[in-house]
């Protein structure tokens, strides 16, 4: 089902959809200059969160960078929810997914902000343990919204190529958040690895979100079984 847009809003929509790419370039972005600035930075062993912690050697501009990533970020929430609103309704499924994605968002922005880590040690601290709690609630909420945004599109049977492509981010998302926990428990050396695969897989996930709108929610290139 469309509502009546429009073509300049509709237009307008499509270039903004473009903010789910550009805010992936920055999340990139800051993660290249911290292990710029912090040469003994071990990417296998050490998450991405330890580049912005308060006493980390690229703090100061890794941060900086990650405020390019979160206003575009949520400037791309806000894009999904109208777009799918007005543009191209799915249904409810798929929609409470958005819904959820842009609350763990603003909960990521405000509360990452309020709490980052205080040192690379993760020791046990007031400012450690909430910065731990909402990672935890992060990450619960990208599990059930992963689900409902495969589950929802997959009902519609219009897009199978997109269908297809967000059940494999389930799959690899889940797995790999439930992988890192245990790897940080029992292979430590490889937690920022692991770690790595759940949050880029976030971002691949943005990327092609962000495409599939510009081109009017059609499957990108991949022809309709």
């Amino acid at each position: 089902m469309e509502t009546k847009l429009t073509l300049g809003n509709k237009g307008s929509l499509s270039l903004l959809a473009l903010s789910g790419v550009v805010a992936s370039l920055f999340y990139w972005s800051h993660v290249v200059a911290g292990r710029i600035l912090w040469p003994g930075y071990n990417p296998l062993a050490q998450p991405v969160s330890d580049l912005t912690a308060n006493s980390a050697v690229s703090q100061g501009l890794a941060s900086r960078i990650l405020y390019g990533y979160d206003f575009f970020n949520l400037l791309f929430c806000f894009v999904l929810l109208v777009f799918f609103r007005r543009v191209t309704r799915i249904n409810r499924t798929f929609y409470a997914g958005l819904v959820l994605k842009a609350v763990a968002e603003v909960l990521s922005t405000i509360g990452y902000k309020l709490f980052p880590l205080a040192d690379t040690e993760w020791t046990s601290s007031f400012q450690n343990n909430m910065h731990y709690a909402i990672t935890g609630v992060i990450v619960l909420c990208y599990i059930v919204l992963s689900l409902l945004l495969a589950i929802g599109l997959a009902k519609t049977k219009k897009h199978p190529a997109m269908s297809r492509f967000l059940a494999l981010f389930s799959l690899v998302f889940i797995t790999s958040g439930l992988l890192t926990v245990l790897v940080a428990n029992f292979q430590p050396q490889y937690a920022g690895l692991v770690e790595r695969i759940n949050l880029y897989s976030l971002m691949v996930s943005n990327i092609v979100l962000s495409l599939w709108m510009f081109t009017g929610a059609k499957d990108i290139g991949l022809k309709d079984a």
